[in-house]
């Protein structure tokens, strides 16, 4: 791993960049100020923020995989362990300034624009406060960072509409998810209806379980995984 190459690159990758990540900030800046100064809660601002880091982490090698770009890419003096930490860098660099944005927008529309627009609302402040949703929750910015890995590993496994089609089969897979796991219950227990029979105690056992307990660690594991997909997949593409 050399570290010079990896700069070069990483500057680079800003550099082609830059007005697209420049447009994205202030659109998630100013959809935070609206919606915080709308509402107590930063909610459908959050849900735009995540979909604009997906978006973007769909799109980091779909400029590589087109004809006129890909034998410059994939020629480039770089390994390709050097060009997976790049990109992965790079989207956790810009998905931190978008929501460091989003919660300055947040803050902002709701203690900048509101008393301005509705100065009547200004006594409710140290009643009602607001809430930046996603500020400081680990489980949801581990659920980010996993679906940030399956957009990555899409925009190399996908050559056209990578995010909409990354979006379409996880979609799909949780729905097949669901009916497997419906039709093993009512395997198990002849009804959906007798669920509420549950052993109480089997319940306790299974939440005690380490695996299930340390709950956490599953979605560190899924990173590693699609990491390493996305991994086999470039070197694939380059040969």
């Amino acid at each position: 791993m050399n570290l010079i190459r990896i700069s070069h690159l990483f500057r680079a990758y800003f550099i082609e960049n830059k007005k697209q990540l420049l447009i994205f900030s202030l659109v998630v800046f100013a959809a935070a100020v609206l919606d915080l100064t709308i509402s107590y809660q930063a909610f459908l601002s959050a849900v735009f923020a995540s979909f604009v880091t997906f978006v973007l982490a769909a799109r980091v090698f779909q400029p590589s995989l087109k004809r006129n770009n890909s034998t410059h890419f994939f020629n480039l003096p770089v390994t390709t362990g050097e060009k997976l930490i790049v990109a992965t860098v790079f989207i956790a660099v810009v998905s931190t300034v978008l929501f460091l944005l989003y919660t300055a927008g947040a803050y902002t529309g709701y203690y900048g624009l509101r008393p301005i627009l509705n100065p009547k609302s200004i006594n409710a402040y140290a009643e009602r406060g607001f809430s930046v949703v996603a500020l400081w929750d680990t489980q949801l910015y581990l659920f980010i960072a996993v679906a940030l890995s399956v957009f990555l590993f899409g925009s190399i496994y996908f050559k056209k509409n990578a995010f909409a089609k990354t979006l379409a089969s996880g979609v799909g897979f949780f729905i097949g998810i669901i009916f497997y796991q419906l039709g093993l219950l009512r395997i198990a227990f002849g009804s959906l209806n007798n669920l509420a029979n549950i052993d109480t105690e089997l319940v306790v056992k299974l939440r005690d379980f380490e695996f299930v307990a340390n709950y956490h660690t599953i979605p560190i594991v899924l990173i590693l995984f699609f990491l390493s997909l996305t991994y086999l997949r470039l070197k694939e593409t380059e040969v």
